[in-house]
C-alpha cells in the first residue's frame, strides 16, 4: 500500500531514514522542524509504502506553495529531498512505485520537473552523495533523472587558519580604496537587508534576517556576521552559525577584488576565538573550493544534483 503520509507515521519512517541514510543522521526533531513544519509540506506529497502493515518506503516530493522573500517565483519545479527503500525490500520495485506515485502529484502542483534535491530553505542535503549512496544515483539515473552538477562539502581545522600573504595584501589595498571590514552592528540592519534584497534575494536572504534576529535577541554573538562596507553601503559579507560556515557573499559588480577571501578570513578566526576547533559548509562548487582550500578546507563529502523534465 502506497498513501499519504499521516501522524501516525512519524516515528517509523524516522527510524525507516534512520536505517537507510546511514551518512546523514536522522532525528523525530530534526524530521518535525524540517518536514511537518515546512510551509510547503503536504502529506499528499508524502508518501509512505506500506508492506505487511510495516512502513518499508518513504519518499519527500515539496512544490512550493509560498514564495521566498523576493526570489524569482519557481513554483514550476518540484523537488524530492527525502527518500527511502528498507534495505530488505530495495531491488524490487518498491521505489520506483514510490516515484511513479509522487510524479502525477507534482505535475497537478504545477511542476514542470522534479529535481534531487536543491531545495530551499528545508533542504538535507546538496543532492545524492555519490560516495555513501552510488545505488540511489543509479536508481534515479534509471528512473528518467540527469546529473545537472556536483556541489561538495568541505571541512576544516580551525587550529590550523593562517591568512595566506596575498589575502593580507589584498585587504591593505582594500582597505587603501576605503573598504572597512568588521563585525555586525545593528547600524548595518537596514543596509544588509537593502544588499542581500538586490544582490541575494530568496533563501540567503531570509537566513541572514533570521541571524539578524538571532543576534538582536542576544542568541548569537553579533561576530556571528562579518561585513565589507564602502562608502556606507554593505557590498559582502560572511556568517557563521556555531561550526557552520556561510553562507558567504558579495556584490555582482564587486567580485575579483579579494573582499570575499578577507571576510571568509575574519570569520574564521572570530569562530577560533571563540573556541571552536573546526569549521563546515555544506554546499560550494569547484570553483569557489580553490579558496576554501587556501583556508586549509578539504572535500569530505561530494554530491550529484539530478533532474527530470514532466512529460
Amino acid at each position: 500500500m502506497i498513501r499519504p503520509f499521516q501522524p501516525a507515521d512519524l516515528e517509523p519512517v524516522v527510524a525507516l531514514l534512520k536505517r537507510t541514510l546511514v551518512a546523514d543522521p536522522m532525528t523525530g526533531a530534526v524530521f518535525q522542524r524540517k518536514v511537518l513544519l515546512d510551509p510547503n509540506f503536504s502529506p499528499e506529497g508524502a508518501l509512505v509504502a506500506e508492506v505487511d502493515g510495516a512502513v518499508a518506503g518513504f519518499v519527500l516530493g515539496l512544490v512550493r506553495k509560498l514564495p521566498i522573500e523576493d526570489q524569482a517565483p519557481d513554483f514550476d519545479r518540484a523537488w524530492i529531498t527525502l527518500m527511502a527503500v528498507a534495505p530488505e525490500r530495495q531491488r524490487r520495485g518498491l521505489g520506483t512505485e514510490l516515484l511513479g506515485r509522487l510524479e502525477p502529484y507534482c505535475k497537478e502542483k504545477g511542476a514542470e520537473a522534479i529535481w534531487v534535491s536543491p531545495y530551499a530553505p528545508n533542504y538535507f542535503s546538496p543532492g545524492i552523495d555519490v560516495n555513501a549512496y552510488p545505488g540511489a544515483v543509479e536508481f534515479f539515473r534509471k528512473n528518467g533523472f540527469t546529473e545537472v552538477y556536483r556541489p561538495l562539502s568541505m571541512d576544516a581545522s580551525l587550529l590550523k587558519v593562517r591568512t595566506p600573504d596575498w589575502v593580507q595584501e589584498k585587504e591593505r589595498v582594500l582597505a587603501a580604496d576605503g573598504v572597512s571590514f568588521g563585525p555586525f552592528e545593528p547600524r548595518h540592519i537596514l543596509p544588509l537587508l537593502d544588499f542581500m534584497r538586490s544582490e541575494f534575494p530568496g533563501d540567503w536572504q531570509r537566513y541572514i534576517r533570521e541571524a539578524m534576529t538571532g543576534i538582536s535577541l542576544g542568541k548569537r554573538e553579533p561576530e556571528s556576521i562579518w561585513l565589507a562596507i564602502e562608502h556606507g553601503k554593505v557590498i559582502g559579507f560572511a556568517q557563521h552559525e556555531a561550526e557552520h560556515f556561510g553562507p558567504c557573499g558579495v556584490g555582482a559588480d564587486q567580485r575579483g577584488r579579494g573582499i570575499g577571501a578577507v571576510l571568509l578570513f575574519k570569520c574564521l578566526y572570530a569562530m577560533r576565538d571563540r573556541g571552536l576547533h573546526n569549521a563546515w559548509l555544506l554546499w560550494t562548487d569547484d570553483k569557489t573550493a580553490k579558496l576554501y582550500r587556501e583556508a586549509g578546507f578539504v572535500e569530505t563529502r561530494r554530491y550529484v544534483v539530478m533532474r527530470k523534465v514532466l512529460g
